[in-house]
């Protein structure tokens, strides 16, 4: 591990010194150009918040900041020796800002109370790895012939590289999760089992030809499966259905109330395939891919504007479904699940919290941002406007998603409140609030032409149209 310090008085006097120290460690990390600029604020954000806070106690202790990077990370912590951190409830609204604007670009943001040694705001970003264009072995295959010699299989670790040689091939520089192109990390998530990939394979020549992906997602009985990509050169041969085959049967194994999919609107290919796998459209989601994604190598127009996707699921068992139903969007909340065959009960017994239980994350290589109501309180509907304020005000989400769980009360009386701020329908995800079904909403800070976009299913259609319908109402 390298190791860097730097010790300064609690003085914002200080702060480009500091800017400086934490930028310039990053630059030797490996981060690039681009991405200096984004330290530079976060060293803003996070010293000035140890500062205020040392001010607040009329403390003047020295500040030591240092960086640190291993095998995996970046890491950027503030030591001092004043008052320990307060509670988050405790802070103002402006340091709750700031605060939200790190975490919303760093991979985990940590309070560390240290005793009689101090206390330490620690900042965690993944190191940049090597991507596939820095590896020798990138030169293009001279053109071969496909052959019908096509295997499915697990991913070998030592294969991640080809996975991502075939994303680049497929989408140029423009396929949203950047991680693909980072062999290295192909390669961990699957050592770690976060992810599985399954890969189509030309044993004639020994190359990986297709991937297929099922990602586990924070509730334990659900997953999600994407990361779809076919070499161009393969078209035609079914390959995601035969990933998609491999990948069915492993999540059976795996004991699951259910799997996610969310197939892309600018064409109908992935949404075809989950109709033929009996599994259900349930939701819409306008916007949630950036218009920089490009099929570099397919016969589709690049996207001109944000990439909208449809979100499918597929039912493994069929519970009754404890659930409040509010009663603007019953109809179509009622036929969504009559589509997904499960059967609908009012819950008996109604304990409703004090206060909502709120979580919100921005996507900064997306650009969405996500509010998650993991419980409902008698003051859902404020907490919600406070979140959402805030998301807006230390982020540039072009869209955000809503996520409010019907299982624990009637939520008539938040739903017309939600949708003042801009929100409308767009769905239901089971089980994705640790375990309780959500019903979705969405908000649109950019244009999304309706039109462009390509529906396969027939309820998939009536879905589709039914939100865009709620989208006018709101926007329009």
């Amino acid at each position: 591990m390298i190791v860097f310090s730097l010790k300064t008085p609690s003085d914002l006097i200080s702060l480009r010194v500091v800017q400086s120290f934490i930028s310039e460690s990053a630059n030797i990390c490996g981060f690039e150009e681009d991405k200096l600029i984004l330290f530079n604020l976060i060293a803003e954000e996070g010293f000035s918040y140890v500062v205020r806070l040392l001010k607040s106690e009329r403390e003047s202790s020295e500040i030591t900041i240092e960086t640190k990077i291993d095998d995996k990370h970046f890491i950027i912590s503030f030591l001092d020796r004043g008052v320990p951190f307060p509670k988050e409830e405790e802070l103002s609204e402006m340091e709750k800002i700031g605060l939200n604007l790190i975490k919303a670009y760093s991979k985990k943001l940590l309070w560390i109370n240290h005793g009689k040694s101090g206390k330490e705001l620690r900042i965690l970003f993944s190191k940049p790895q090597k991507d596939i264009t820095q590896y020798d072995i990138f030169a293009d295959d001279k053109k071969q012939q496909p052959s019908n010699d096509i295997s499915i299989e697990i991913l070998k670790p030592e294969d991640a590289y080809k996975v991502s040689r075939i994303i680049y091939k497929t989408y140029g520089y423009t396929y949203p999760n950047g991680d693909m192109y980072y062999p290295e990390f192909i390669e961990a998530v699957n050592k770690s089992k976060y992810i599985v990939s399954v890969v189509a394979v030309d044993k004639k020549y020994n190359k990986i030809v297709g991937h297929y992906a099922i990602e586990k997602l924070d509730c334990k009985d659900i997953v999600e499966l994407g990361q779809t990509v076919v070499d161009p050169d393969y078209r035609g041969k079914k390959l995601a259905k035969l990933m998609r085959e491999k990948l069915e049967d492993m999540a059976l194994g795996l004991k699951l109330k259910g799997i996610f999919t969310q197939p892309v609107a600018s064409h109908t290919r992935t949404q075809k395939v989950n109709e033929e796998f009996n599994s259900k459209a349930c939701g819409v989601s306008f916007g949630l891919v950036p218009k920089e994604f490009n099929y570099k190598k397919m016969e589709i127009k690049p996207v001109t504007e944000r990439e909208s996707c449809f979100l499918y699921f597929k039912p493994l068992v069929f519970e009754k479904k404890l659930v409040y139903l509010p009663n603007k969007h019953m109809d179509m909340l009622k036929r969504i699940y009559n589509h997904l065959g499960f059967e609908l009960q009012r819950p008996k017994n109604l304990s409703l919290s004090e206060k909502s239980r709120i979580d919100a994350k921005y996507n900064a290589a997306w650009g969405f941002g996500t509010i998650n109501v993991f419980e409902v309180g008698s003051n859902l509907a404020l907490e919600i406007k406070n979140t959402f304020n805030r998301l807006k005000l230390t982020t540039q989400a072009e869209v955000v998603f809503l996520n409010i769980p019907l299982n624990d009360a009637p939520l008539d009386e938040h739903i017309d409140k939600i949708e003042e701020l801009g929100f409308f329908f767009c769905g239901v995800a089971p089980y994705i609030l640790d375990g309780k079904d959500a019903i979705r909403f969405q908000y649109l800070n950019t244009l999304i032409d309706t039109d462009r976009i390509k529906v396969y299913g027939s309820f998939a259609k009536e879905l589709f149209n039914y939100s865009v319908s709620m989208m006018k109402k709101v926007l329009w």
